[in-house]
């Protein structure tokens, strides 16, 4: 009979491209490494330290810090854009609904991470759980 389960096909769960900032010839990442978001800029990411929750996985190499990395994302359902009202939330932070068909920052942290703030159109890009 044969086995069932296992590790899915790369199509399947949610992947994004992120930069690594710290990424170099001498630090390079390395396919499979573990990487966790980072808060210093839009979709950016950092190598896990010991004790991290694992949050990214490297497909593929990349010896600088403006090569886009893809990676497979761990703990969150999809990635969407919304509105938000008053002040914009920091890259990092949790939303949740403003009760107006926006978003604004959550008051304790629920699970999503923004990834992304465009100030000027007044949306951001969220990593939802």
């Amino acid at each position: 009979m044969p086995r069932v389960g296992g590790v899915v096909p790369d199509s399947y769960g949610l992947s994004l491209t992120v930069t690594v900032p710290t990424a170099s010839e001498a630090n390079p990442v390395e396919a499979d490494e573990l990487l966790t978001f980072a808060t210093t800029g839009p979709y950016q990411a950092q190598k896990a330290t010991a004790g991290s929750t694992i949050i990214l996985k490297a497909k593929h190499p990349v010896r600088d810090g403006l090569t886009p990395l893809g990676v497979h994302v761990y703990g969150f359902s999809r990635v969407d854009r919304f509105g938000y009202s008053g002040a914009a939330p920091a890259i990092g932070a949790s939303i949740e609904s403003a009760g107006d068909g926006t978003v604004r920052t959550a008051a304790t942290g629920n699970g999503s991470f923004v990834l992304y703030v465009d100030a000027t159109r007044n949306y951001v890009e969220v990593a939802m759980p």
